[in-house]
């Protein structure tokens, strides 16, 4: 069993089950018991806590991820570094990655495509106007939600590109069949190279295959570096032109030819979606093979540039050229045929208007067919864009565009293009505007600022503010300590910004919580975290279960000065034992030395002797018995004089009432087992021989009552 499994890390995420693997960290499944919701926990592999170049790595991806608040990135709940083990909390995600989704597809649809490659592009975006490469973007980093929502993770090789762009394992991080060129070259990486990665995602998502596969990834990674994949549309025959191009610019192999940056793929990823029919101009057959022919050259790298910047000026001066000679053969033209263009077009427009009429009364007679391919509208709004694509994506044509919305919840459609109930023929185009969730903005840092400064900043941001005095022994009176939601993270507009306001040092006293019934891990816990000492020490109970706490030594809402000592009695789920006390009669004529023999349960536990018995005739003698819950005690007496044993009595004894039963009990077993006495000189006899017969009486109705009592 894994040795995590069951571990409480800082004394709230309870971990659960291993969900993943890596090569430098397991994921584990586990539960914020403070904030009651399930997270993932990021844990490093003990082969790599002591190596400092891994440390490093790790703790750059927490340091990473931790600037970056955005609904298509997983988001960072806490980290924790110490000598032992080092961690992230992460938000936890159920669902599947969208190389799963890939393979259970094949080939997605070009519209699904694009809307999963919008998103990547967007958390890119977020992440590299923050400085931030991933480095490793690929179908298995991408989790996908039901509603068709996703989310990047695994930002473990992603570091702040504005430091350094170059890390001394670049050239062999990262999953080959989605690797830049430059990064298989192990050359420097920026935004381009995540770019470049998502082009190849686009690529596998519409054409069902990988633009590069060989035998080994040496191999993979040298056709990166020295090939032009198999067009989209050579595969896929039914891709758009367009978008065919966008795939192709996204891989272009020169960074400098690729886009720039997520948000210019995104640009033209909306472009062509108003308008199909646009021509790019980026697909050049001769620009890949002028490229390709370049890198191969025995030149030098400054003579091959040279040779691409005069190529690529060559070809825009013989552009404009070409565009000068085209507009001046047009105007020719134009003033050649005008008067034949007027008149073509003149019967071109009575043909199409009489073609439209007959179409008009033929469709309101039914169609020539009798069947029409209607399609009625329903109500989109409230429904989910996944849900209308599935339902109705085959026979209409969504225009989708996204704004924010208060009312409505991300992904959700609140307005179309053509009313409910209205019919349309077989795919009509139908304009869907999908919410975006409320406008948001990003919590700006407003540590150490005044409150008054705080609240105008975020007024402005068009955010309601509240203020939460807070004492702080690092932060000055009158001082922001930290906003909630946290700084960098994302809140929507009008929603309320906690702003916790410094109340200056803490006090010496503190209030004592109340922790009885608490596990003593989690008692002491609390107490910690308010500055008490704790002591804990078992106790014997088994009304509570064991580990949980039974008393604490100061009471609930006293105020103790800090660091006061708190002692917890903590249940071991053992009974307490007891002490019982079981009289013995002695009668009168016992004499002599006797043996009191005590077995608990058919085991010898004690014995006893009782020398000069003749004192204690008419008395009794107390035997004890020490144990919990319920045991069979017999009490045995041996006389030293004859050597003869006899059972005195049988009890069953309860340890928790305290009480004990007779079960049978034989008094005369003294006078039984001894001898008669030889002489009268015995102080037992003078005893006898002076009491008188109403005392012989009184002790005789005493011993009666005592043995009635015992038998009882």
């Amino acid at each position: 069993m894994d040795n995590y499994i069951g571990k409480r890390l800082d004394g709230r995420y309870e971990i659960t089950e291993l969900i993943g693997m890596g090569g430098m960290a397991d994921v584990y499944k586990a539960v914020d018991i403070m904030e009651d919701r399930t997270v993932a926990v990021k844990i490093l592999k003990n082969e790599f806590s002591e190596n400092e170049e891994f440390v490093r790595r790790f703790r750059n991806e927490s340091k990473a991820i931790a600037v970056l608040s955005h609904p298509n990135i997983v988001k960072i709940y806490d980290v924790g570094f110490s000598d032992e083990l080092q961690y992230i909390i992460m938000e936890y995600i159920n669902g599947i990655t969208l190389k799963e989704f890939i393979e259970q597809q094949g080939v997605l649809r070009w519209k699904d495509a694009l809307h999963f490659t919008t998103q990547v592009l967007k958390a890119l975006q977020h992440a590299h106007d923050r400085g931030i490469v991933h480095r490793d973007i690929k179908p298995q980093n991408i989790m996908l939600f039901t509603d068709g929502t996703i989310k990047v993770m695994d930002f473990g090789i992603a570091r702040f590109s504005r430091q350094d762009g170059r890390t001394l394992s670049d050239k062999t991080i990262g999953s080959v069949h989605y690797i830049s060129p430059e990064q298989a070259r192990g050359d420097i990486t920026d935004e381009k190279s995540d770019i470049y990665s998502v082009g190849v995602m686009l690529y596998e998502m519409l054409t069902g295959v990988k633009p590069f596969e060989a035998d080994n990834p040496v191999a993979v990674a040298l056709m990166h570096m020295q090939e032009t994949p198999k067009m989209p549309r050579d595969i896929v025959a039914s891709i758009p032109e367009p978008l065919e191009e966008i795939v192709m610019h996204a891989m272009e192999r020169e960074p400098s030819r690729r886009y720039q940056s997520a948000s210019q793929m995104l640009k033209d990823i909306e472009t062509f979606k108003h308008d199909p029919d646009i021509v790019f101009g980026y697909t050049s057959s001769s620009s890949q093979d002028a490229e390709s022919t370049i890198f191969f050259s025995p030149i030098t790298a400054a003579e091959a540039n040279n040779a691409l910047k005069q190529q690529a000026q060559d070809e825009s001066e013989e552009a404009e050229e070409d565009e000068e000679e085209e507009e001046e053969e047009e105007e020719e033209k134009k003033r050649s045929y005008v008067i034949p263009i007027l008149a073509a077009v003149t019967v071109a427009v009575v043909i199409i208007a009489a073609f439209t009429i007959l179409y008009m009364v033929v469709e309101s007679m039914g169609g020539l067919t009798g069947s029409t391919n209607n399609v009625t509208i329903p109500n989109f709004i409230g429904m989910s864009i996944t849900d209308a694509r599935s339902e109705y994506g085959d026979v209409l044509d969504f225009v989708i565009e996204e704004e924010n919305n208060d009312e409505y919840a991300e992904g959700i459609i609140f307005e179309q293009s053509v009313a409910e109930g209205e019919v349309k023929k077989e795919g009509a185009e139908i304009e869907l505007t999908v919410s975006k969730g409320p406008k948001t903005e990003i919590i700006p840092d407003l540590t150490d600022q005044t409150y008054e400064d705080a609240r105008n900043q975020l007024e402005k941001l068009g955010f309601e503010v509240s203020e939460t005095l807070q004492n702080s022994d690092d932060v000055e009176e009158g001082r922001v300590i930290k906003t909630n939601p946290a700084v960098n993270e994302e809140a929507a507009v009008g929603s309320t910004v906690k702003v916790f306001v410094s109340k200056g040092p803490l006090q010496k006293t503190v209030k004592v919580p109340y922790v009885v019934g608490e596990t003593s891990g989690d008692a002491k816990a609390i107490l910690e975290k308010n500055k008490l000492t704790v002591v804990l020490e078992d106790y014997d109970t088994d009304e509570v279960e064991k580990g949980v706490v039974v008393s604490q030594s100061v009471s609930e809402g006293q105020y103790v000065d800090v660091n006061t000592e708190i002692t917890l009695q903590v249940s071991t789920g053992n009974a307490a034992a007891a002490t019982v006390s079981i009289p013995i009669n002695v009668p009168i004529g016992a004499w002599g030395s006797y043996v009191i023999s005590v077995s608990v349960n058919g085991s010898l536990t004690s014995t006893q002797t009782i020398d000069d018995a003749e004192n204690w005739a008419g008395g009794n003698i107390s035997v004890s018995v020490t144990g919990t819950g319920e045991e069979t005690v017999i009490i045995s007496i041996t006389s030293s004089e004859s050597g003869e044993s006899a059972t005195y009595g049988q009890y069953t004894v309860n340890y928790k009432d305290q009480t004990y039963t007779a079960v049978s009990v034989n008094t005369n077993c003294f006078v039984d087992i001894t001898p008669e006495q030889t002489t009268a000189s015995t102080e037992a006899e003078e005893k006898t021989t002076t009491t008188t017969a109403a005392e012989a009486d009184e002790d005789d109705t005493d011993t009666t009552d005592a043995t009635e009592a015992e038998e009882e």
